[in-house]
Order: structure tokens, then C-alpha cells, then sequence
């Protein structure tokens, strides 16, 4: 399943299609289908310990996704139709009242996106100014 959507053939990944992949890896797993070498190849794509934490959360996530949408699901390949392929419609809705599941297939979970507070639109030495209450007026 993973093979046939992704491939195996890439040399580089930007941050957004690392995320997919590591979901679909987790989705995969979950359903009996592990590709340790490519996990480790993705790992292997970021620099940080803060990027491997996330690529490791969207993997967490797509497995914990899997195992709650299995049993709505008679074979393997439609649950991994509904959380994984980015064809057709979004999956249908969670039948657990505490799971809201109904986000278009194939896209990144919240929780591991990017933070909006890692974006900065200042210079890098204003960061470490003194605050302009602290200024002294000359």
C-alpha cells in the first residue's frame, strides 16, 4: 500500500511531504505493512532533535488513526483508502463521539505542524535588544 502511493524513489523531502510520509508509514504499520528502512531514511532527512520529535508524532499519529478506524473498516485497504490516499472524498465520519477523524485524506494532523511561534518577522538581533520600556532615553 505504501509503496504503490509513495514510492521509494526520492532523493530529498521538504518538511510538509516528510509529515505525509511518516503518517502513511504509521498507518501502514498499524495495518501489518512496516518499511523500517524507510522510516529510518526519512529520520535520517532532518537535522534537529525538535524534527525528529515531530516526524516521530505524525508516524504515532497515523498508527493511533489506524487503530481507531479499523474496525469501521472491513479490509485493510479501505481503511488505508480512507486515512492515507488523496483521492476521492474525505473519509466518512468516526463513529466514537470523542474522535473527530473527518480531515481530507492525506493531510498532515494538526499537532504536528509547524508551530506558528518558530516563525519570527524580526531581525535576528532585535530578539536580543533590551525591551523599549528598558531603554534608557538619551
Amino acid at each position: 500500500m505504501y509503496e504503490e502511493a509513495f514510492g521509494f524513489d526520492w532523493q530529498r523531502l521538504s518538511e510538509e511531504e516528510a509529515l505525509k510520509r511518516m503518517y502513511a508509514l504509521g498507518v501502514a504499520a498499524m495495518l501489518g505493512e512496516r518499511h523500517p528502512d524507510e522510516y529510518t531514511r526519512i529520520m535520517r532527512q532532518v537535522s534537529t532533535a525538535y524534527q525528529r520529535s515531530v516526524l516521530e508524532l505524525s508516524f504515532k499519529e497515523g498508527q493511533q488513526r489506524a487503530k481507531n478506524n479499523r474496525r469501521e473498516f472491513d479490509e485493510y485497504r479501505e481503511v488505508w483508502d480512507a486515512l492515507v490516499d488523496s483521492e476521492g472524498a474525505t473519509p466518512p465520519p468516526s463513529s466514537r463521539d470523542d474522535v473527530d477523524d473527518r480531515r481530507p485524506k492525506g493531510s498532515v494532523p494538526e499537532a504536528v505542524t509547524r508551530a506558528d511561534l518558530l516563525e519570527y518577522d524580526v531581525d535576528d538581533l532585535e530578539r536580543i535588544r533590551l525591551p523599549q520600556l528598558l531603554r534608557r532615553d538619551s
